[in-house]
């Protein structure tokens, strides 16, 4: 069934859309899944012999036109030979993602808020199982460069073995605080403010969870805390700490705290009363 003509002269179908569309989505899905990587810089060697190769075509370039005609029959296999890594690593993607049942993550592109909180929550449960101290301190609006420079500064990607690492006990760096933004590791082995005076409600709390306290209440990061001797996962905001969190309620907080930075809208759970101190 043809819906209309372009230029007057190419009948288009319904068919013809759909194909057009398809095609799009599936490109644009391969740039995703290779983005970052040197394929993507290979791929766009790709094309522009391509579209030297039709610039030949159309100066009737016999001689170029001849080689980069016969260049296309080993293409293919030269692109798999060179490709080989990415493309194995694509499938690995794709597999693990439909084995989850996550087809909204394959089919949407996620802005990357779910990959980061799991990233941070499986840290900090593995941390908390073993009983490994901890202070994660999440950045959002307010900058914390003057708490960064106090400790070393890495500019990493956030990954749950990275923050494992910088905490375990015979690290230099896990003394400190570390400091993230919504896309990296800034800054690790940071000192945080400690409150001053002796506050009532502080007495019951270690030096992680007043150092926590105390940051929480003059900026708008969140601060995880792990407890060395419990165990226990607490969070401070604004002027409130909240103890034994499960992992999925500091999952939810994260993506509650970080959502805002992230172009996608993420549903979480209503939020749970805070206990004020």
């Amino acid at each position: 069934m043809v819906l209309f003509k372009l230029f007057d002269v190419i009948d288009v179908r319904m068919a013809d859309i759909l194909d057009v569309l398809l095609i799009s989505i599936l490109l644009y899905y391969v740039f995703l899944l290779f983005r970052g990587t040197r394929a993507v810089q290979m791929i766009v060697g790709g094309l522009l012999l391509i579209v030297a190769w039709l610039i030949a075509q159309w100066w009737e370039l016999r001689s170029i036109s001849w080689i980069l005609s016969n260049l296309t029959g080993i293409g293919i296999i030269a692109l798999v030979i060179l490709f080989q890594p990415e493309i194995r690593s694509a499938l690995t993607r794709i597999g693990q993602t439909i084995s989850r049942a996550d087809i909204r993550q394959l089919f949407f592109h996620s802005s990357g808020l779910d990959e980061v909180t799991e990233s941070i929550t499986s840290a900090v449960q593995d941390l908390a199982k073993n009983h490994v101290g901890a202070l994660i301190v999440l950045e959002k609006r307010v900058g914390l460069r003057n708490y960064e420079e106090t400790g070393e500064i890495l500019n990493a990607r956030i990954s749950s073995r990275l923050l494992r690492a910088l905490f375990f006990p015979n690290s230099a760096l896990h003394d400190g605080a570390v400091l993230l933004n919504s896309h990296s590791i800034v800054a690790a082995g940071c000192i945080l403010p400690m409150p001053t005076g002796n506050a009532e409600g502080d007495a019951g709390y270690g030096m992680r969870h007043r150092a926590a306290k105390a940051l929480a209440a003059e900026c708008d990061a969140m601060v995880i805390v792990v407890s060395e001797e419990t165990g226990g996962i607490s969070i401070a905001y604004r002027n409130s700490l909240r103890r034994k969190l499960s992992i999925k309620e500091l999952e939810a907080e994260i993506k509650r705290h970080w959502a805002e930075l992230f172009r996608e809208q993420v549903v979480v759970p209503e939020k749970v009363d805070v206990e004020d101190n």
